[in-house]
């Protein structure tokens, strides 16, 4: 598969220099097959998958007024609220190279196109069968 995906990713409740940090991890994946880029604009809806840190006041109460089902994908630091559907955690301590491995967590599970199943079919042989007593 060559396709190359960019995920545009909103950041939800960490400050400004982090914020920094995490778009210099992000523009290190734009040669990747799955890379990321950073909203900065918070009136931007057009965000891919989410990063949240619900130990930030109102971050959980923004995060809800974005994604009321809760079906955008979301990286959550620590603990992931109970309505998330398409969510991983961010363990600590919190780094950049630590998100970004959450949302490769987060492609790989909730955004990449498989080209194969998960089940691989492969027809049975009917004389390599025990048989019957």
């Amino acid at each position: 598969m060559n396709k190359k995906n960019i995920f545009r990713v909103a950041v939800i409740g960490s400050a400004s220099t982090e914020q920094w940090l995490l778009a210099k991890a992000f523009e290190a994946t734009q040669n990747r097959r799955c890379g990321y880029e950073l909203v900065t604009d918070p009136s931007d809806r057009s965000a891919d998958i989410m990063v949240v840190d619900p130990e930030e006041a109102d971050a959980v109460a923004r995060w809800n007024k974005r994604d009321p089902l809760g079906t955008i994908p979301a990286a959550f630091f620590v603990k992931v609220p109970s309505r998330a559907k398409c969510a991983v955690i961010v363990a600590r301590p919190i780094t950049a190279s630590r998100i970004v491995d959450s949302l490769d967590q987060i492609y790989r599970r909730f955004l990449s196109e498989t080209t194969e199943s998960t089940i691989s079919f492969s027809p049975f042989k009917q004389e390599m069968l025990p048989a019957a007593a």
